[in-house]
């Protein structure tokens, strides 16, 4: 800010006797004189100063207004998202599965695992359009009511419904010979799969999913669902890789992880589930893709040839 001072300068007259003065003459009084009464200051006329001229600002820059990301499933902004290799750090505790989590403490650690997944994304994601949300962790026993209907854990070891943005968990999963015990980042790849399809969800996916699964035939559908989830198997590769420095990931653990998927594909599913996850080789390849890559762009599931989601 500019502070003008301005100084008037005041010019006094002397006031004079009151005898005649002849023009141009210096007027003088006497000591005996006494003036009729003290001499009165007369301001001098002044020209005021100008105002200060502003000093001119430049004008605010206008923020462009927010492109709204891409939404759909074969065109979506994530898969312009590549990341780093190891790049990913958070504080992370790898367990292995044996001997299983209390049930007690099963709930803590798994939502420490996924604040570490919303952590090392949310800044990407943003950077797309997205805004990325913490999803909810609820261990069930036996079976429950949720939004996606009734689950259980016969069909699945763990499950993830968009309609409440929650990963329901079995607290049992990890007591039996479910396959993810086998292997060192048993808790961390299964969880990384779920959180998979809540980036589905946030960015608009699951929604264009199911408009197309609703119209589509039951052989249609079953297809479609493949494709989700070997999408979801390359994201869980994805965040791995990403993560690969803050969990240790090592030849031992990706052979470890190559195993477990050699008993999760459709070839010899639970009774209560149908082909719609994709064969144990197509789980594997999916997940090594992302892994190799650490590129969103590179899991598109949507625009694969059928014969690569069986």
């Amino acid at each position: 800010m500019l502070i003008a001072v301005v100084g008037i300068s005041v010019g006094v007259l002397s006031a004079l006797s009151n005898r005649d003065q002849d023009a141009g003459s210096i007027p003088t009084w006497t000591p005996t004189e006494t003036p009729s009464r003290r001499p009165t200051p007369t301001p001098r006329p002044t020209t005021p100063s100008p105002k200060p001229t502003p000093t001119p600002t430049k004008p605010s820059p206008t923020k462009p207004p927010r492109q709204e990301p891409e939404t759909g499933l074969t065109k979506n902004s994530l898969y312009n998202l590549e990341l780093k290799r190891g790049a990913g750090e958070c504080s992370i505790k790898v367990r292995r599965p044996k001997p299983a989590l209390k049930n007690s403490k099963l709930k803590p650690y798994l939502e420490d695992l996924v604040d570490c997944m919303v952590k090392v994304y949310r800044k990407p994601f943003a950077g797309l359009g997205f805004e990325l949300s913490t999803p909810k962790v609820r261990p069930y026993s036996g079976k429950i009511e949720a939004p996606c209907g009734d689950l259980d854990q016969d069909g699945s070891p763990a499950y993830y419904c968009s309609a409440d943005e929650t990963i329901y968990w079995p607290v049992t999963s990890d007591d039996d010979r479910e396959a993810y015990t086998f292997a060192r980042l048993g808790y961390v790849g299964l969880l990384a799969h779920e959180f998979g399809h809540h980036l589905q969800s946030e960015t608009g996916m699951f929604r264009e999913y199911s408009y197309a699964w609703a119209e589509a035939s039951e052989k249609k559908q079953l297809e479609l669902s493949r494709r989700l989830e070997l999408q979801a198997q390359c994201f869980e590769g994805v965040f791995l890789s990403y993560a690969e420095d803050s969990i240790e990931l090592d030849s031992d653990d990706l052979y470890e992880i190559r195993e477990w998927h050699s008993y999760t594909g459709d070839e010899d599913p639970p009774e209560s589930r149908k082909p719609d996850h994709g064969s144990s080789s197509a789980q594997y390849r999916w997940l090594e893709r992302g892994y190799e890559s650490t590129d969103f762009g590179r899991c598109n599931t949507w625009r694969a040839t059928s014969k690569s989601v069986k």
